[in-house]
């Protein structure tokens, strides 16, 4: 079986000549009108979205008046090479939020004070202003990190708060010092943006909900070449991109969504699930459909994925079911520690595969944290078991294509800073942090962008012969490269690379270079070979512009391979919109999964996000899924007892035990006993767990008292009454929980073996 990654919708769906199921035939017929559809996991959602363009273009529908806005680039080129292969030829606007917005944006970029070549800077960049504006404010980037300010900034923008309204509401409060510099940081930040004619990934969207918002008959001309706007994932917009959805459908009824509250995820990066919550309000008389009958995954794994989910408030109802076999229970793997959870993984993944039950392909790791990914890379590297790991967008964080595109940038966009600093010496011309900072001094007083500013190298205060010369040189090259006749993009990469003597340093002596040097070249001909693609993708309609902002709207989950053959290390998050037929979720242990931020801050909607999560996670599998925990695990660079998610309890599971060495457990990896620790702990006075059963009950269901206690779970004492665990303490045998009261300002501790506390919602 092949590794299927991206849903496969097509593997599922009924053929043209068997047709859809009901609920599918009425989401695709409706015609005028708004329309939710709210479609579960594995529903054939994407084959809905595509046959329901293809229908309105059947009832005569111009395809020109169709728009369908999703949220990744595949999920996107998936939808428009379906539709144009049903519709016979025929093509729709099928677009990302963010390309979507960029796209039109640039055509009306002086609208906001923008010109129509502006550059779109990614997250590196914007850390890189936003040191620039601390420098200029003498503050100090240790004490102030620039990726949380940028974040910061970020979430502001996200609720639509400008740089005037968050000072104002700092101003209210006193006493936050890091929230009073992001403060002073964002106007400069804007300003630096504006100056240098660029956009953050938040402005895209803020300025084309402006132009919207303040321009009527722009508006109107949108509403009226977009007669039937569809979104995907609606549960996943933001509050700006919900105002832009709103204001594209001002002027007409006709917007379908689609999306599952209960996969909303990104809560953390300004998505709102009461946009989906709502949409009924918001458009009276919209019509529902529901799509509950699951294609992918099997019945015990959907079983299971239901149980965990009921528990939430915000949410539709609905029924998860599906007409696949019942397939294996959904395991519990306990291991003794982190290490011997991944090798028990490992070691699993080897068995399945030698039983000739899957390929390396088919499986995938998931986990709530990147950092969870190392011990599991290592286990499955001492196996000899091929892994790919979905970490974001690597390729482009390389410092070889991000000089490379910062040259095409600063052709493209001379105004743009950010790409000035950063390719101003590279290669090494001389021109160092002192040359730089006088360069920078001279552009703020002059008025000047720092590329105009090189090109008056002459009259900058204190910079030596040496200095001057290498910065007209460098203003020189630029401009000759503005002013190549190239014919395509590759074409013109290649020129740069050519006249800035990029690889020079490593060409030279190729053949004696280092590894670092080999893979470094390597970069670069897959950067030349991407431009080559997109050159031929492209066509006529080919440009500098539209290749940076491919380069810039990638997504995290586009670097994925399914033709690797090997087993897909990824984020909990990353992995929504995938499949795989064997899924491992790994730890899902109190502070891990539910996150420890969703229990210290006592907010029930982080919990409820932290439960979708792990629903997402499980959603995933097609045909086996493990879920696993480690009773000691190294947090915060120490090793500590582990508690049993509170998730573990809302599910129905059948468990192994790998904390017993003398018990049932995977196979050692082919190594000498000496090059790791045992696989399995020998120490009697084990931490938390010693054998399964004492996780879990003979219902399956996770034990109360003593190993059902977690920080955050509301209780309820005979005497005290309600209260709340503030923290969970020993061993086993010793076990101590500290609950604070309603009435009480201290904390009040309890033998966890012998007290009378029930979780509330447990009789």
């Amino acid at each position: 079986m092949d590794n299927l990654a991206t849903a496969d919708a097509s593997r599922f769906e009924p053929s043209a000549s068997d047709g859809l199921t009901p609920s599918q035939q009425s989401a695709v017929d409706h015609f005028e009108g708004p329309l939710l559809i709210l479609a579960g996991p594995g529903s054939g959602k994407t084959r809905v979205i595509t046959r329901r363009m293809v229908r309105l273009v059947e009832r005569g529908v111009d395809p020109r008046q169709i728009l369908a806005v999703t949220f990744t680039n595949k999920a996107a080129e998936e939808m428009a090479e379906r539709v144009e292969r049903l519709a016979g030829g025929q093509r729709v606007a099928v677009s990302t939020f963010h390309r979507f917005c960029a796209r039109l944006l640039r055509d009306h970029a002086e609208m906001v004070g923008l010109q129509a070549n502006y550059t779109i800077l990614d997250t590196t960049d914007q850390k890189q202003v936003v040191r620039s504006v601390l420098d200029e404010l003498n503050l100090d980037a240790v004490h102030f990190p620039p990726g949380r300010i940028s974040s910061r900034i970020s979430h502001a923008k996200n609720q639509q708060q400008t740089a005037e309204e968050l000072q104002s509401d700092v101003a209210t409060r006193v006493g936050n010092h890091f929230q009073e510099v992001v403060a002073r940081v964002y106007p400069r930040y804007q300003e630096f943006l504006l100056k240098a004619n660029a956009v953050d990934f938040d402005d895209l969207l803020l300025h084309v909900q402006k132009l919207l918002s303040e321009n009527p008959e722009l508006r109107a001309r949108l509403d009226n070449r977009y007669r039937f706007v569809m979104v995907d994932e609606y549960q996943d917009t933001n509050l700006v991109q919900y105002g832009i959805v709103r204001l594209l459908s001002h002027d007409h009824p006709n917007l379908c969504v689609t999306g599952d509250p209960d996969q909303s995820i990104y809560g953390w990066r300004g998505a709102r699930i009461d946009n989906i919550l709502r949409f009924e309000q918001d458009y009276p008389g919209a019509s529902v459909v529901r799509l509950e009958e699951n294609f992918r995954s099997t019945a015990a794994i959907l079983r299971s994925a239901d149980q965990l989910i009921s528990h939430n408030q915000m949410r539709k109802a609905k029924a998860l079911v599906t007409a696949n076999p019942e397939g294996e229970p959904v395991e519990l793997l306990v291991f003794g520690s982190a290490q011997d959870e991944a090798h028990g993984i490992a070691g699993r993944i080897h068995e399945l595969v030698s039983q000739g039950n899957c390929t390396y392909g088919d499986c995938a790791v998931f986990y709530r944290v990147n950092s969870m990914s190392r011990q599991v890379e290592q286990a499955l590297s001492r196996w000899g078991i091929p892994f790919q790991v979905i970490a974001g967008v690597a390729f482009f964080e390389r410092a070889e294509v991000k000089d490379l595109l910062g040259y095409l940038r600063l052709i493209e966009n001379p105004a743009d800073d950010a790409a000035f600093t950063r390719v101003v010496n590279k290669p090494p011309r001389r021109i160092g942090k002192v040359t730089q900072s006088k360069l920078v001094r001279f552009a703020t007083a002059e008025g000047l962008n720092r590329l105009e500013s090189a090109a008056e190298a002459g009259r900058i205060t204190g910079l030596s012969k040496q200095a001057t010369t290498a910065l007209l040189r460098f203003h020189e090259l630029v401009d000759g490269l503005t002013l190549a006749d190239a014919g395509s993009v590759a074409e013109l990469l290649r020129t740069v690379i050519d006249r800035t003597r990029y690889t020079a340093g490593w060409q030279s002596g190729l053949n004696k270079s280092s590894e670092q040097d080999i893979q470094r070249q390597a970069v670069i001909d897959e950067l030349l070979a991407l431009a080559t693609h997109y050159d031929e993708d492209a066509g006529d309609e080919r440009s500098l512009a539209g290749f940076l902002e491919v380069t810039s709207l990638v997504a995290d989950t586009d670097s994925i391979d399914p033709s690797q053959g090997a087993v897909t290390l990824m984020t909990l998050h990353a992995a929504k919109g995938l499949e795989f037929p064997t899924v491992f979720v790994v730890g899902i242990e109190q502070n891990l999964l539910p996150h420890e931020r969703s229990l210290r801050d006592d907010n029930p909607r982080e919990l409820e996000e932290e439960r979708r999560l792990l629903f997402v996670g499980m959603t995933r599998a097609i045909s086996r899924l493990a879920l696993t925990l480690a009773a000691q695990r190294d947090l915060h660079g120490q090793s500590r007892s582990t508690i049993p998610s509170q998730f573990l309890g809302e599910m129905q599971l059948t468990s192994r035990d790998h904390t017993d060495p003398h018990g049932s457990a995977a196979p050692r990896p082919p190594l000498p006993d000496a090059t790791r620790r045992s696989q399995f702990r020998d120490n009697v006075d084990q931490p938390l767990l010693t054998t399964a059963a004492a996780l879990l009950d003979g219902t399956g269901k996770a034990a109360t008292l003593e190993q059902g206690f977690a920080v955050g779970m509301a209780v309820r004492h005979p005497r005290y009454g309600l209260g709340t665990v503030i923290a969970v303490d020993g061993y086993v045998r010793n076990r101590t929980v500290t609950v604070r009261f309603e009435d009480s300002e201290e904390g009040v501790s309890f033998q966890a073996a012998h007290c009378p506390l029930q979780p509330v919602g447990r009789s």
